[in-house]
């Protein structure tokens, strides 16, 4: 039974502020009595039993009205925050989205009430923010996952109806096949890396690590690809740095396969003490880089004239930026514009 009370008004605030008041009303007149009334009585020999019940029943009568005063008085203090509770339990039975809902703000109400309404909207409008870059992510992940999924079914296809085939188009049609597949793979595994970092910290194995050696393994993989879009690839410098080779070489490969796609004719990669500095003639960034380096995007970007849809962009970037910050270091855009991109890597303190 005491447990239940406890539990419904132990820690009710206007419960609470209610004792305030009744132990700052009746203190005074507690310590009156006892220090003043008392010894008075005393001395003038009237301390009686009469004297003591008189005394009781006025201590009795204050506790009483500061109770009852205190009980209206934390109703009043605390009406604003009471309507803000009964605002927010409303909410989900108001909107069909609990994220697009917002608490009604009064200019008549207390400024420290205003001030958790408005800091609760800002919550609640970056959560509305973040569903709708999710659902745009979604719409769009959808599509691309479809793409190589009907292409490699329509290969295939190829391969089972055309019997007449020679051996070397059924090798092109199956080789174009393993490139939708290994499509698919890269975007799911990119969905599967963007899922994880968004969620946790990226787990490190740290060693030392030639970082020219790396770069140069990572172009060699590109240089098929830059090749045949006449790129032509530079790598100048050394340094040696502390990081976890798989995960540090896969931000870079992340970095250079976008610089591949978008770079009219040269890439170079400069390695220093501490940076690397990668830089292309391509058309230049749609957006700040802090802006597309996010897991999930919102609105469509357009880059050398191609256009794409909300969410198909910067799980690359994202990636590349959460393995970077794992090392101690941050991706930071030099220049960009008409003329090209220049994106310093910054590794950290584990460069020597």
């Amino acid at each position: 039974m005491v447990v239940a009370v406890r539990r419904r008004f132990g820690t009710s605030l206007r419960v609470q502020t209610a004792l305030v008041i009744i132990v700052l009303s009746a203190l005074p007149n507690l310590v009156m009595a006892t220090t003043v009334l008392l010894p008075a009585y005393q001395r003038a020999g009237e301390l009686t039993p009469a004297t003591w019940m008189s005394l009781i029943l006025w201590m009795v009568g204050v506790v009483m009205i500061s109770a009852a005063i205190g009980f209206l008085l934390s109703k009043r203090l605390l009406e604003p925050l009471l309507n803000l509770g009964r605002d927010v339990s409303v909410l989900p039975q108001t909107v069909r989205r609990l994220a697009a809902a917002r608490l009604p703000v009064s200019g008549k109400e207390p400024h420290e009430v205003l001030s958790l309404k408005h800091s609760f909207n800002d919550l609640l409008e970056q959560v509305q923010l973040e569903q709708s870059r999710r659902n745009a992510f979604m719409a769009t992940l959808m599509h691309d996952l479809k793409t190589p999924l009907i292409a490699a079914n329509h290969l295939l296809d190829v391969v089972l109806d055309d019997q007449h085939l020679s051996r070397e188009e059924r090798v092109e049609v199956v080789s174009q096949l393993v490139d939708e597949n290994q499509a698919l793979i890269d975007l799911v595994q990119k969905m599967v890396d963007a899922h994880r970092f968004e969620r946790e910290d990226v787990a490190l194995k740290r060693q030392v690590t030639p970082l020219g050696t790396l770069i140069e393994a990572i172009v060699a993989r590109m240089r098929p690809l830059a090749e045949e879009r006449g790129i032509q690839l530079e790598v100048r410098g050394e340094a040696t740095v502390s990081v976890d080779p798989k995960e540090f070489e896969r931000a870079l490969y992340n970095l250079l396969s976008n610089a591949v796609r978008y770079a009219h004719s040269r890439i170079t990669i400069e390695i220093y003490s501490g940076v690397v500095r990668l830089s292309d003639d391509g058309p230049g960034l749609p957006a700040p880089l802090e802006k597309l380096a996010q897991p999930f995007s919102i609105q469509p970007v357009e880059i050398a004239g191609e256009r794409y849809p909300a969410g198909a962009g910067g799980l690359g970037l994202f990636i590349a930026r959460r393995i970077v910050e794992a090392h101690g270091g941050k991706l930071v855009t030099e220049m960009t514009g008409g003329k090209g991109t220049v994106i310093l890597i910054y590794v950290g303190s584990g460069v020597r």
